[in-house]
């Protein structure tokens, strides 16, 4: 049967959820227990008149032994001593003694020599210490003797004269058997009246217990049965008034659990009600693009979505097993947390925390705190909605626009300052020189290229991001558009001091991209190498074939790219905040371009910092088996 703790099993079930072999009495065991008891009784007496016994046999033994040591020390030495025509004292003892346990009696000389000795048929007497200090002359000592047991030995000194002439000795065997001290007889007639009491014990138990075992029946039928009925039993006195409350308490067990039986049915449709309910709304949370926490009146953390688990790095059952001070180290949110553990100072305006959960990734995160309120009762807080939300890519895209205007406004406002000097100039008197128009005019045409560049580099940027550009393509020999951009780099400013390697083989597979956008592209890369580069290095443009694909490499050897910033070289806007980038200028867009380009051909790009000197692009254009792969 199921557990009693189990939401859908009823209380009756409950109730007689026992095991049978527990529910089964087994008849008969009364006879055997008072039987059991007899003997146990029988077997105490016993032990108790036999140790009585043994201790007066021991008290006797010392009684008579100190007595007869304490006698022969008076008799003179010499009377002591075994003569051959008459009959010896110690034989007198030895006959005479009243004790059946008599071992052996003597004389000892002052060395514990034995001089005169009579002894129980078998036994030779031990050998005699003689006790050092004088107070000791007169004691007893246990001696044992092998097969024959132990000996109780009492001595005393024999003095003549205020001398020491030697000691009188007398041994008695301590009992050792039980039947050395009571007879079987005197035990069958302690036994016999217990055994004649058990009967007549046993015949009244089972005429008052026989309404309790009918009672027990009727109990093992009910709970074969599970169901609760009077127990219509005759008994008086004290049995008859246990069975009327025992009737009565069975009336109100079987209206209680009815009463139960409904408070369950209803419990168990409230309780799936509850768990669809809950199903859905952490349905909902988990759906949720921020991480979520919610507290409990008392603050504790009932509830974490899956990405909150990922947000911190720790399991969810982490959050919501243990305090925040393990999974979170902010202190910020920590003090947002612990002000809402007290559910009467719950807010009533949302709170807003921000930090920073990865310092050296920057990331962002704004922790916010909205009060849940009781859907019954709107002043009443039943816990606390507490939101993580990554900002970072929002920060990041903001402090890119900025820079952006920034540096786009400096790329914008040098170009004009330069026309309108020279524009000025030409309206001068200066301006009536032909050399000076000539130069002016250079002037003015390069800073219009300038801006045409840049303007055509955010042109194209916008149309790619939209969808709005479609790229014109045709099989194009890229040597010859490589080369091309190859040469128009070497005219950049700075590009004197450096040293230019172009490397394509002749035999080059046509391929089929946008030329104009791919020019872009490896100017792109080419610009940049020239512009980041030191004075004497060296700018690599190297093209070659694969089986998959046609790949384009353009490295420098100059200030190159922090590991940190190669995630995010290609973001638009983005500028490394190491001081020697930031000296050259530039707003951001060309590498960002470069990628998108490449990517509109189905392409793909990185950045290899894991070179000696500087940085190295590479731009693979699948072929088109390669390409196919690629999309698929």
């Amino acid at each position: 049967m199921s557990h009693p703790e189990t939401i859908g099993e009823t209380p009756r079930q409950c109730l007689f959820a026992l095991p049978r072999e527990i529910r089964e009495l087994k008849a008969n065991k009364l006879g055997l227990i008072l039987l059991t008891a007899s003997l146990a009784a029988i077997v105490a007496i016993a032990a108790i008149v036999m140790h009585g016994h043994k201790a007066d046999r021991i008290e006797s033994i010392q009684d008579q032994g100190v007595s007869l040591v304490r006698a022969m020390s008076a008799v003179p030495f010499s009377s002591l001593i075994d003569d051959a025509e008459r009959q010896g004292l110690m034989r007198v003892v030895k006959h005479g003694t009243a004790q059946t346990n008599f071992a052996y009696v003597g004389v000892s000389g002052t060395t514990g020599a034995p001089i005169n000795e009579v002894a129980a048929d078998g036994l030779i007497p031990p050998l005699f210490e003689v006790p050092r200090e004088p107070s000791s002359w007169l004691g007893q000592r246990i001696v044992p003797t092998g097969t024959n047991g132990d000996v109780a030995e009492f001595h005393a000194p024999i003095i003549e004269t205020g001398e020491l002439r030697g000691f009188v000795r007398a041994g008695y065997f301590l009992p050792a058997s039980v039947f050395d001290i009571i007879d079987v007889s005197y035990l069958a007639t302690v036994a016999l009246p217990v055994f004649l009491l058990v009967p007549l014990f046993y015949f009244l138990i089972r005429t008052e217990v026989q309404p309790l075992r009918t009672a027990s029946a009727e109990m093992s039928r009910m709970l074969e049965d599970e169901s609760l009925k009077r127990l219509e039993i005759s008994a008086s006195g004290e049995l008859g008034e246990f069975m009327g409350r025992f009737n009565r308490l069975l009336e109100r067990a079987n209206e209680r659990i009815t009463s139960l039986e409904g408070d369950q049915h209803q419990l168990v449709t409230s309780n799936k009600l509850l768990t669809y309910r809950k199903s859905r709304v952490e349905s909902v949370l988990e759906t949720l693009p921020e991480a979520v926490v919610i507290l409990d009146e008392s603050g504790q953390i009932s509830y974490a979505n899956q990405k909150t688990a990922a947000m911190f790095n720790v399991p969810r059952e982490t959050i919501i097993d243990r305090p925040p001070q393990d999974w979170c180290g902010d202190a910020g949110v920590l003090r947002l947390l612990s002000s809402h553990a007290d559910a009467g100072g719950a807010r009533s305006l949302a709170e807003t925390v921000r930090f920073r959960i990865d310092r050296s990734a920057q990331r962002s995160i704004a922790t916010r705190a909205y009060p849940l309120f009781s859907p019954r009762d709107p002043a009443k807080t039943i816990g606390t909605l507490v939101v993580f939300q990554d900002e970072t890519k929002e920060a990041l895209a903001r402090q890119a626009r900025e820079e952006f205007v920034t540096d786009l406004a400096h790329e914008l406002k040098s170009p004009l300052n330069a026309m309108a000097l020279y524009s000025e100039a030409l309206l001068s008197d200066q301006g009536r020189e032909e050399e000076f128009r000539v130069e002016a005019a250079n002037v003015i045409a390069d800073e219009v290229h300038r801006l045409g560049k840049l303007t055509t580099g955010l042109l194209s940027m916008t149309q790619i991001e939209t969808g709005s550009l479609k790229p014109d393509k045709s099989l194009v020999r890229l040597r010859d558009v490589a080369e091309h951009a190859f040469t128009e780099a070497k005219s950049l400013p700075g590009a004197k001091s450096l040293k230019f390697a172009f490397d394509a083989p002749r035999e080059l597979s046509p391929v089929f991209v946008d030329k104009d956008l791919l020019r872009i592209a490896i100017n792109n890369l080419l610009s940049n190498a020239v512009k980041y580069n030191r004075v004497g290095g060296k700018v690599d443009l190297t093209i070659a074939e694969t089986d998959d694909a046609v790949q384009i490499r353009v490295s420098d050897t100059g200030i190159g790219i922090a590991d940190t910033d190669a995630e995010r070289v290609f973001d638009k806007f983005f500028r490394s905040s190491d001081p020697t980038v930031q000296k050259v200028g530039g707003h951001g867009m060309g590498l960002a371009l470069t990628r998108k380009i490449v990517e509109l051909h189905h392409g793909t790009m990185s950045v290899n910092t894991d070179v000696p000197e500087g940085t190295e692009f590479i731009i693979n254009l699948w072929k088109d088996s390669a390409a196919s792969k690629q999309a698929i």
